[in-house]
């Protein structure tokens, strides 16, 4: 393939087996590919008759990238994102926007009303009917992750350990609250002093997403058997009336007003949270995703990168 320009049979043999790799192996690609691994396999081999140099191996031991197969999957994103680079580029000349849109984002976050993130992705998509979008819903640390790996180009969450690779820009703030559930002691008692008592032998729920002695100092102490992943594992945990733990205030709404939950000491543990977006420092953002950028900042009423 050195020797010769690329075909559009190459490209496409590339594009099956970057499925491949991304999937781990032929039986999750068939899925994505919607075709049968025998298919695939023939494909695969065909590229590697192509280059002339095995890709991958597979078989009982399962499947396995070889060195010079992760060399040519590396080298086909460069050309994916070069021609899609090419296509938004003279696209972006017609005053059209084209392309892919991938975006990480806090899971849960669609049932904060005062969110930007939908009327954001409101406005681009009126904008740009063409684009494709890819949504993922993540923890905080899956998010940054995501972009750092190349992912996803934006990130959109709740980050309290910034990362050196990583930019970030505040758009908009939220409350966290610690909350119980109608079940648990202290959902009955009033007095501060009760509370705090009652407190101190509970069992908190940690969030496995960031470090809780950090941003909670006031629940540092106090005794944990449990971690949840996600806020949706966090609000199990609680309605379960057996752990206290912190939830958005927007999150744990319903359960508060349908007396499931409970604001513990009436707010006395209420926390301020910024949501921030993240990119990848020194990468550059494409026209696409520049343009949702702008968009998510004018909504929050935040200040635009420079």
């Amino acid at each position: 393939m050195v020797a010769r320009q690329v075909s559009k049979v190459d490209i496409h043999l590339l594009r099956v087996f970057c499925v491949v790799v991304d999937a781990e192996g032929f039986s999750n690609a068939q899925v994505v590919l919607n075709v049968a691994t025998s298919t695939i396999s023939r494909q695969i081999s065909e590229l590697e008759t192509r280059l002339g140099m095995r890709l991958c191996d597979r078989g009982r031991t399962g499947f396995r990238v070889t060195e010079k197969g992760d060399t040519v999957y590396q080298a086909a994103q460069k050309l994916f994102g070069a021609l899609g680079e090419f296509q938004e580029t003279v696209d972006g000349s017609r005053g059209r926007l084209f392309g892919h849109l991938a975006l990480g984002v806090i899971e849960n976050w669609a049932s904060n009303n005062s969110a930007p993130i939908v009327r954001s992705l409101s406005k681009f998509t009126a904008m740009a009917p063409d684009v494709k979008i890819e949504l993922h819903s993540l923890a905080p640390n899956d998010i940054e992750f995501a972009v750092l790996d190349g992912k996803v180009p934006i990130g959109i969450g709740p980050f309290h350990s910034p990362k050196p690779g990583l930019v970030y820009n505040d758009i908009c703030k939220e409350t966290v609250c610690l909350y119980c559930g109608s079940g648990h002691p202290l959902f009955t008692i009033d007095c501060p002093e009760e509370q705090e008592k009652q407190l101190r032998k509970s069992l908190f729920a940690k969030r496995a997403y960031l470090n809780e002695d950090t941003v909670a100092p006031k629940t540092r102490h106090l005794p944990s058997n449990a971690i949840g992943h996600q806020m949706e594992a966090i609000a199990l945990l609680i309605l379960t009336d057996r752990y206290v733990g912190y939830l958005p205030s927007y999150f744990a709404k319903d359960w508060v007003a349908g007396g499931r939950m409970k604001n513990i000491a009436n707010g006395g543990f209420d926390r301020p949270v910024t949501v921030q977006t993240a990119v990848r420092r020194g990468a550059k953002l494409n026209h696409v995703g520049r343009t949702f950028l702008e968009i998510l900042l004018e909504e929050a009423g935040a200040e635009q990168p420079r």
